[in-house]
């Protein structure tokens, strides 16, 4: 690497840091996701200037996107609550499985007719975009006034979604490559969920007490990306799912207090505040970064962009069905249940899976990060304003709320003159 070169990558990494940060404040105002001006600045620097050569960032895909996939997952888990997680545990896993579920078949159909996809390629794009973005969904919910429980909902939704899409796309690839059966797929899925979540599990409490030995050292944070990195190898390598080990790892270390209760332990252990801190700040990396990523090595012509366009309007509109099914009983007001409908913005998951077919070198590879490139945009674009649009009040609503301020007022200056005399006549 010549000193150009490397002068290039270190102000590529400045600048994608700033514009996030920027993009962040951006959003405590206007509420448009970061992802939108990432995506926005790697279409700059790549296919617009061509300042970045695409063929060099492809061949970087694979180690890129398990690194991605781990710090995700890791980062998921640990700011999970575990009471939280086992109370809306049912609805919203039957929320994230019928979304995915529902993604897989109908976007599978359209690449089948818009791109000459397999079943199975197909099945692969939709599970891909299967999943809604936990950082978009995230930010958003914590500045509405909703119930609480549709918050919790909409948040274990989309922490749900990346370990179930990054699962369910990993086996389809493995399926696509050494062409197994379907019912070995089914198999494939539990087995990898199963094992990953027990060595996760064991080695979460294991690492608890370790660190709880390391207290006041320096590194520890470290030294945890470095035992999360060999788990999720050592998974992988034993046929689990190093995305689940980095998820329960870090759902383990997340709810230390919980699981000295659980345990009866008679000493309570606990996690540093500064880790999580430390991690955050990795996470904004990672995810910034990537979003840049997928933005510099996109070649959408005009056919495909119509094409993505008509997949991302299929997701919006699958949306609608799953939430109508998975919210029976739950008795929500007009605003909520449109926030839950229209919560559709797709993100991170999604670019890193995007880079999966080209890893792998799976037939149609070049068309996944194109697709999912414009339903990134368009479902974050859709689910800021449609957000907003929610809402909005009608004009009966605007009226009631007007004559309701109104009678308000009259009744304060009532009580206030009532004081008043009162006060009058204990002074005589």
């Amino acid at each position: 690497m010549d000193t150009t070169t490397a002068f290039g990558l270190l102000m590529l990494f400045s600048t994608t840091v700033i514009i996030g940060y920027i993009g962040s404040l951006i959003f405590e105002k206007t509420k448009i996701p970061d992802a939108v001006w990432l995506l926005l600045f790697g279409v700059l620097i790549g296919p617009f200037l061509g300042m970045i050569s695409r063929q060099s960032f492809i061949a970087f895909s694979p180690l890129l996107s398990a690194i991605a996939i781990v710090i995700i997952l890791f980062d998921a888990g640990l700011n999970m609550n575990f009471y939280q997680v086992v109370r809306e545990f049912p609805r919203s896993i039957l929320l994230a499985l019928l979304g995915i579920g529902f993604s897989m078949l109908c976007v599978g159909l359209l690449a089948q007719t818009f791109f000459g996809f397999s079943m199975l390629q197909g099945l692969l794009l939709g599970a891909i975009v299967g999943g809604i973005s936990s950082p978009v969904v995230i930010s958003i919910t914590k500045g509405l006034k909703i119930k609480e429980s549709v918050k919790t909902l909409l948040n274990l939704e989309s922490v749900f979604t990346d370990p179930l899409c990054i699962i369910i796309s990993i086996v389809i690839i493995e399926t696509i490559v050494s062409s197994i059966s379907g019912s070995v797929i089914v198999h494939n899925i539990f087995s990898a969920f199963s094992i990953g979540a027990v060595v996760g599990i064991l080695a979460g409490l294991i690492w608890l007490f370790v660190l709880d030995l390391l207290k006041q050292k320096p590194f520890d944070y470290m030294l945890t990306l470095a035992i999360l990195f060999v788990l999720y190898v050592f998974t992988e390598t034993i046929g689990g799912s190093g995305a689940i080990v980095a998820l329960f790892f870090g759902l383990v270390l997340g709810n230390a207090k919980v699981f000295s209760s659980i345990l009866k332990l008679d000493k309570e252990l606990k996690l540093d505040y500064l880790m999580k801190r430390f991690q955050s700040e990795i996470s904004f990396f990672v995810r910034s970064f990537f979003f840049v990523f997928l933005g510099a090595i996109v070649m959408i012509n005009q056919a495909l962009l119509v094409y993505a366009i008509i997949i991302s309007a299929t997701l919006v509109a699958i949306r609608f069905v799953v939430v109508q099914i998975s919210t029976i009983k739950m008795n929500l007001a007009r605003p909520e249940m449109n926030t839950v409908r229209v919560m559709a913005a797709r993100g991170l998951a999604a670019a890193v899976l995007a880079q999966l077919p080209l890893a792998y070198n799976l037939p149609g590879a070049e068309i996944f990060p194109d697709v999912v490139f414009v339903v990134i945009l368009t479902t974050v674009i859709y689910t800021t304003f449609a957000i907003k649009f929610s809402f909005m009040k009608t004009a009966e609503e605007k009226e009631k709320e007007q004559k309701g301020e109104k009678e308000e007022t009259v009744s304060k200056k009532v009580n206030e003159i009532l004081a008043a005399k009162e006060k009058k006549e204990a002074e005589r």
